[in-house]
């Protein structure tokens, strides 16, 4: 009867285990994040769970953009389950952050650590297609004197490929759009949404690129397409790309208006991978001025700054705007 009492009391804590961590997880990538630190902070106690319970309060952090928390969560992390290729990949995320923060001279001294931690993670899990996608991203987007080689990036690719074959794909179109080849990119991305259509991250660079194109009605029909998502991401990136569109293409001002209304009542505190609201208020700025209501415009590029005294796009508009 002991016996299994214990086995039942051992298989309950593994089942409880896994709902935390699943619940956790599940948290951070609906962005409900103070949630989700409530959940680790209870699982990271218990022996059973605290190596991945770390790794995810590594993720965490990093999607907070804390570099900080970020690498003292990774460190530990590393240190609980050194054979994780999350824990490397999480590591090198949180580097990666730090080093966007520091001066050209200190991102340069963590380089090597970002490049080695990427390459663990990849060497512990070939399969782990996230450290793949950085490597891919950094190659793309790093200047070459810190090792950014588009060429490198295409062979790698062409090596994720047979893993994942839509990541693949999103990747060859940001490749392309580095080129200046946004035709090829726009063709690729369409070629992606046939086979699937509800990959929304495709969608919004398919928008994107139009927009860079100055293809503003075929942008606004793809981001049009994205309201209704029940994913709050998707459908408030939509939204701002929407007031975007509209001001870039200076026409129907006022529907950028609804739109970056709507997004600044939506949109929560440091979400990643969406605009903050002082960017959202000196777009909105930019869409009164073009409507020649000078004082809103006065008005929203002063909050955009209030929000944010970085906002120097804000600052630059408030300085040219008429007075009086």
């Amino acid at each position: 009867m002991k016996a299994i009492l214990a086995l039942a009391a051992v298989v309950f804590a593994a089942v409880a285990a896994a709902t935390d961590l699943d619940q956790a997880r599940t948290l951070i990538e609906a962005n409900r994040l103070d949630e989700a630190r409530a959940v680790l902070d209870r699982a990271v106690k218990d022996p059973a769970q605290r190596g991945e319970s770390l790794v995810l309060l590594t993720r965490l952090a990093n999607v907070k953009e804390d570099y900080e928390a970020g690498l003292g969560f990774g460190k530990q992390a590393l240190q609980a389950v050194p054979a994780s290729s999350d824990a490397h990949y999480e590591y090198a995320v949180a580097l990666r952050i730090k080093m966007g923060r520091a001066s050209k001279l200190k991102a340069m001294m963590l380089l090597g650590d970002y490049k080695d931690e990427l390459a663990a993670a990849i060497r512990l899990d070939p399969k782990n297609v996230k450290p793949r996608l950085e490597e891919i991203g950094f190659l793309l987007n790093a200047p070459g004197i810190a090792g950014g080689d588009v060429a490198k990036a295409r062979a790698k690719i062409a090596e994720l490929k047979p893993l994942d074959w839509r990541s693949a794909t999103k990747m060859e179109a940001q490749a392309l759009r580095k080129d200046g080849n946004l035709e090829g990119a726009v063709t690729t991305l369409r070629g992606l949404l046939a086979r699937v259509a509800d990959d929304y991250e495709a969608r919004i660079s398919l928008g994107l690129t139009l927009q860079e194109l100055k293809r503003y009605n075929e942008a606004e029909e793809e981001f049009s397409k994205l309201l209704p998502v029940t994913a709050d991401q998707w459908s408030l990136a939509a939204t701002y790309q929407l007031a975007r569109t509209h001001i870039l293409g200076r026409y129907e001002q006022n529907k950028a208006v609804e739109f970056l209304l709507d997004y600044i009542a939506r949109v929560p505190d440091k979400a990643a991978g969406l605009a903050p609201r002082s960017a959202a208020y000196w777009r909105l700025g930019n869409a009164y001025e073009q409507l020649a209501q000078v004082a809103k415009a006065r008005e929203a590029y002063e909050k955009a700054i209030a929000l944010d005294a970085g906002n120097d796009e804000a600052k630059k508009a408030l300085k040219a705007l008429p007075k009086g």
